[in-house]
């Protein structure tokens, strides 16, 4: 999972790159191939186990008197842009415990791709003038034309460009499974009064069995712990990036998906 922040191009730091794990270095190997998710195949296998499992049922239909109904959701959106809770709880078991990471990229190492935009609106010019004819020399991309669409993506691409290497931004790796867990939790807390530990540890435990995973140790403390840490982490990475881009407001330590988008 990852959140995105751009605070402008103020900074005058010599290095492209600067990650900063908050527990400890993953594998280059690990940061190259990314977040490996389930598949939705996956995830309904898992779900369909959850539902078939009686102590799960038992639990779920407590979550339901209490007015946390998912009982009736299936998992449709492995992607995770816009998912519903019984993804959340069939993907626990699939993702992996993995540390928090801030990775900072600086505008000013990217100068060097300046050349890039002029070339593109060098040719972007050469479209335009009716007194010039342009002919690609290649087999490759055959089946993009020149004429007026290619003029527009040239300087759609120059645009974009020459804004995006001038940024500073960073993107911020949160710990998967813990976040899922997290959210999991504050959710029921929020809809149902209180934080139903015996009944989400249960609900997940089962979904680790379905999905043949070892089991999770989640007691009200580590429950606690985790949930402690994700929001640490947000509100720590707020204010880290605020003070970057000269901003003083700190959002709160809640989650940031939109309950709306799920069903």
């Amino acid at each position: 999972m990852y959140f995105l922040f751009f605070p402008g191009t103020r900074h005058n730091h010599d290095a492209a790159t600067l990650e900063v794990p908050l527990r400890k270095q993953s594998s280059q190997r690990d940061r190259e191939e990314g977040l490996k998710l389930p598949t939705l195949g996956q995830l309904n296998s898992v779900w369909n186990g959850v539902l078939r499992d009686p102590e799960a049922q038992r639990a779920l239909d407590r979550l339901e008197q209490a007015g946390f109904k998912i009982k009736h959701l299936s998992p449709h959106d492995p992607t995770f842009h816009n998912p519903s809770w019984a993804d959340y709880i069939a993907a626990i078991p699939f993702l992996e415990n993995l540390p928090v990471r801030r990775c900072f990229h600086r505008g000013k190492t990217m100068r060097k791709y300046w050349p890039l935009v002029k070339a593109l609106r060098d040719f972007e010019r050469q479209l335009d003038d009716p007194f010039s004819s342009v002919s690609r020399i290649t087999t490759k991309d055959a089946d993009i034309q020149l004429g007026k669409d290619l003029r527009g993506l040239a300087a759609g691409a120059a645009n974009f460009i020459e804004k995006f290497i001038s940024w500073d931004w960073c993107v911020i790796k949160r710990n998967p499974r813990n976040s899922l867990i997290a959210e999991l939790r504050w959710t029921i807390r929020e809809r149902t009064g209180k934080p139903h530990d015996r009944e989400l540890y249960t609900i997940i435990d089962a979904a680790c069995r379905a999905a043949d995973r070892d089991g999770l140790y989640l007691d009200n403390a580590t429950l606690d712990r985790i949930e402690k840490r994700v929001t640490e982490t947000r509100v720590k990475a707020a204010g880290r990036l605020n003070s970057d881009a000269g901003l003083s407001r700190t959002p709160k330590s809640e989650s940031t998906r939109n309950p709306k988008k799920r069903r």
